[in-house]
């Protein structure tokens, strides 16, 4: 954000572009072949997962009636978590809804890059380049900037 192309954009700080960003890097990179370690291949997984899990169970709790009994069942279930860390995720996830914006952001950040990658002369690196000239401004505003 440090050299977005205005002073409003280097200060606006939005949690899902920025946490989302750097989860959307942390696959991509891996994707792209930086790593042929299957154990960073499986780390990288599983925090994904964990994000899963909390973006789930963020909009569970306070959007669908979810109790926590089934928050701390999809910990256990689906984040292969013992009983104390998925009863301590649920409880970050009844008093911090937000915490599903790593995933939320990546969510967006890969949908807009799809979309771009349909049109013609679409690069990897100019998305990136105008994704990040952006600073972290809302992604739905990112969105209406570079397309």
């Amino acid at each position: 954000e440090r050299h977005a192309a205005s002073p409003t954009r280097q200060l606006f700080w939005t949690y899902s572009t920025g946490e989302g960003f750097a989860h959307y890097v942390e696959e991509m990179m891996l994707e792209a072949g930086y790593s042929t370690d299957p154990t960073q291949h499986l780390a990288q997984r599983l925090e994904a997962l964990l994000r899963d899990c909390r973006f789930m169970v963020a909009l569970g709790l306070h959007c669908h009636g979810m109790t926590m009994p089934e928050a701390i069942r999809l910990f256990e279930s689906n984040g292969f978590m013992t009983e104390l860390p998925a009863t301590r995720e649920a409880t970050r996830g009844a008093w911090d809804p937000m915490y599903l914006n790593y995933t939320l952001g990546k969510l967006l950040i890969l949908e807009l890059r799809q979309d771009l990658q349909r049109r013609p002369g679409y690069s990897l690196k100019r998305f990136h380049d105008a994704f990040l000239g952006c600073g972290t401004l809302p992604i739905p505003l990112i969105r209406e900037l570079i397309t």
